[in-house]
């Protein structure tokens, strides 16, 4: 345990040990016990805020404003709870599936056409549609 990281415990959690993440606790408890005097102003501090917690009174809201934040709460509209995206029409979904599905069907035919055009190898062909380009006219570029 290093001595920042000390400061940084008791500036977090306090200056009672018992409330230091577990895992720190004897560490903690080790480098205090080898130089008390180094932590002493960060101790007395941390005591002072300690104290100062303890005395603020307890916060209690009325009846009166509990009341009114429960009825303020929005309510469900009704007890069929659905799942719908803000603005879009319930036919919205239906036709963004229905074009999905044509524009794969339409790739899936174009597919095997445009491969059976091309005299490139199996490897060659996957990097095009992969990278996006010709591997093979990108290599005549580099070499111009």
């Amino acid at each position: 345990m290093t001595d920042e990281r000390l400061l940084q415990l008791i500036e977090i959690w306090g200056a009672d040990i018992a409330a230091f993440p577990e895992a720190e606790r004897s560490g903690a408890q080790a480098r205090l016990a080898a130089d008390p005097e180094r932590f002493a102003a960060a101790l007395r501090e941390a005591r002072a805020l300690d104290a100062a917690l303890v005395a603020l009174p307890d916060i209690v809201p009325s009846t009166s404003l509990t009341e009114a934040l429960v009825a303020s709460a929005p309510k469900p509209a009704s007890g069929r709870v659905r799942f719908r995206l803000p603005g879009l029409e319930p036919w919205a979904p239906a036709s963004g599936l229905a074009a999905l599905s044509v524009g794969l069907i339409a790739g899936l035919w174009a597919a095997p056409a445009a491969s059976a055009a091309s005299d490139m190898s199996e490897e060659e062909s996957v990097l095009e549609h992969a990278l996006g380009y010709d591997p093979v006219v990108f290599a005549e570029e580099l070499d111009s």
